[in-house]
């Protein structure tokens, strides 16, 4: 790989880093742990020619490892309202889901879904199990995700993503 092109991964990583809200005290921190595992993992790179698109997934997860180890809040992608519509009618469906749960599972999702508390935390807060309230998140989630797709029209890429939603009637 010749250097002008590791100088142009490097700023649109950098750029991208930046497009997600990186606190810039942090970016240098994270853009370098994203060039590590890139390194440690190249061979885990099937097509060399979406190498920009494999290191933007790296960039993501690390972020968002980097938030969840500090339990900061993890930054949202600042996009145009056009481009967002359908997201915030997703996630008002999602939430009036959660609302239609059974009460154990609708506690568990807005506490670690909603406030964004930790599992562990949960568990601790409510004398329960780790492992009962792993099986209740997974239970929620199960039921929500067959309504969403019995009651949305949904289109997904082929790594399951939404690309495509209409929301239900009584949503909009």
């Amino acid at each position: 790989m010749t250097n002008d092109i590791q100088i142009a991964l490097y700023q649109q990583i950098t750029n991208y880093l930046q497009q997600l809200k990186v606190d810039q005290h942090i970016l240098e921190d994270i853009r370098q742990d994203i060039f590590l595992k890139a390194h440690a993992s190249i061979n885990t790179l099937k097509d060399h020619k979406k190498i920009s698109s494999w290191l933007k997934v790296i960039a993501y997860n690390a972020v968002i490892d980097h938030y969840r180890k500090s339990n900061r809040v993890t930054p949202i992608i600042d996009t145009d309202h056009t481009q967002n519509e359908g997201n915030e009618h997703l996630i008002k469906c999602i939430s009036l889901l959660i609302q239609s749960l059974p009460d154990e599972q609708k506690q568990v999702m807005e506490a670690i879904e909603i406030t964004g508390i930790s599992q562990t935390a949960y568990a601790q807060q409510n004398n329960l199990p780790l492992s009962t309230v792993k099986s209740r998140i997974q239970r929620a989630r199960k039921t929500i995700k067959a309504t969403v797709m019995n009651s949305c029209f949904l289109r997904t890429d082929k790594f399951g993503n939404v690309t495509d939603y209409t929301p239900p009637k009584e949503i909009l």
